[in-house]
């Protein structure tokens, strides 16, 4: 099974792409080393946005890439209400397609149009969790431009304590100093013990380091923060298996598919289930 990290499931976009499909994805993937923080704490980066964005809009095929250049074009001199809806339009083609960085580029262009602190942090979001869709040049680059969202994000709104988590995020993945990353998404969880994102995030990071233990315990407290919280069930799900506890992880993915509506995840889950039972 390929190794991979519990971001890779997290959510990109709404409901075109749902971090299922990453976390079925990846466990077809050739093995590789587990992705995490780099020593140090720092990743730099050796090549620069616009040849990550191109890279990724060359997978996309050339008749969307066409249709979605003129929509593209379309926004030169349009207004501000004709560009948001343009820009919508693009960020969901995009989405359908898979293409990821593509499409967080619009989102993070809406963002900017509109200055809103929820879109500045969605588009970080997803420049954050597309982190793991390339390697690991394109995971630094991404992960700076995630950590701008967060600031700009942050700036408008700096009471919301899930942006704080993003940028304690990208400071643990991006900074020489790992550890003032760390501090900021504990110091979120002294002021409210029950935010899922710190609680996901101090997990992401134990079973980074191999403290599989604590990362059962802080996605457990995830589903007890929040039942219904599905994606949980899958972090849960992994962790258990790297910890050899099989019989839970089909549990997991049982719960977890209670909660799937998608038919090709249901497939995915039903497979991965029926391969830990023969491997029992």
């Amino acid at each position: 099974m390929a190794a991979f990290s519990s971001r890779q499931w997290i959510a990109i976009t709404g409901s075109v792409i749902i971090f299922a499909s990453l976390f079925f994805i990846n466990r077809k993937a050739p093995a590789t080393a587990e992705k995490g923080p780099v020593a140090g704490g720092h990743a730099a980066a050796t090549t620069d946005f616009a040849t990550v964005l191109a890279e990724a809009e060359k997978q996309v095929p050339e008749n969307d890439r066409n249709s979605i250049d003129k929509l593209v074009q379309s926004l030169q001199g349009a207004s501000t209400e004709v560009q948001i809806e343009t820009l919508k339009t693009i960020i969901s083609k995009y989405d359908s397609l898979g293409a990821i960085i593509p499409g967080t580029f619009y989102a993070e262009k809406l963002a900017a149009l509109r200055n809103s602190a929820d879109l500045w942090y969605k588009a970080a979001d997803r420049y954050y969790n597309a982190s793991e869709v390339g390697g690991p040049e394109a995971r630094a680059v991404l992960i700076q431009k995630a950590s701008e969202c967060y600031t700009n994000s942050n700036k408008i709104d700096s009471t919301n304590l899930d942006t704080k988590v993003g940028m304690g995020k990208c400071l643990v993945e991006g900074s020489p100093n790992p550890m003032q990353g760390i501090a900021i998404i504990e110091g979120v969880l002294k002021k409210d013990s029950n935010n899922i994102n710190g609680q996901l995030a101090l997990g992401e990071l134990s079973v980074q380091s191999g403290q599989l233990d604590k990362a059962v315990y802080r996605f457990r407290r995830v589903l007890t923060i929040n039942p219904s919280y599905s994606d949980g069930y899958l972090f849960l799900a992994d962790v258990y298996e790297k910890n050899g506890n099989k019989q839970g992880a089909i549990e997991c993915l049982e719960k977890y598919s209670t909660f799937a509506t998608d038919k090709k995840i249901r497939e995915e889950v039903s497979t991965e289930i029926k391969r830990l039972k023969s491997s029992q």
